[in-house]
């Protein structure tokens, strides 16, 4: 019985996990981040356009800053870490699952 109950808790905790990086996915968040680099990017030229034709010294150094604070701690790191290794290890057991269902149906 309590072989069951573990077994249950696994397969529920890896379909919220599944569902939760689905839902990030699908809410665009990594095309809004792709999309401020890109904006910021823009900026940066222009700011390097307007200081050339107004002759000002310049310092490639000072447009290359990468301004990204790193708020992440242990925990998330290693959360992090973690959820990616899970995924590939899902994926894996996806597709051999699939495998074997396929080789069912034919």
């Amino acid at each position: 019985m309590k072989h069951k109950k573990i077994f249950k808790f696994i397969i529920y905790s890896i379909l919220i996990l599944f569902l939760f990086s689905y839902i990030i996915e699908e809410s665009g968040y990594y095309e809004y981040n792709l999309n401020n680099k890109k904006n910021l990017t823009e900026q940066e030229i222009k700011q390097f356009e307007t200081d050339v034709k107004e002759g000002k010294e310049i310092d490639l150094k000072e447009y290359l800053k990468d301004n990204k604070i790193d708020y992440s701690n242990n925990l998330t790191r290693e959360t992090s870490n973690l959820s990616i290794k899970l995924n590939k290890y899902i994926k894996i057991i996806l597709t051999n699952y699939f495998d074997i269902f396929q080789k069912l149906i034919k």
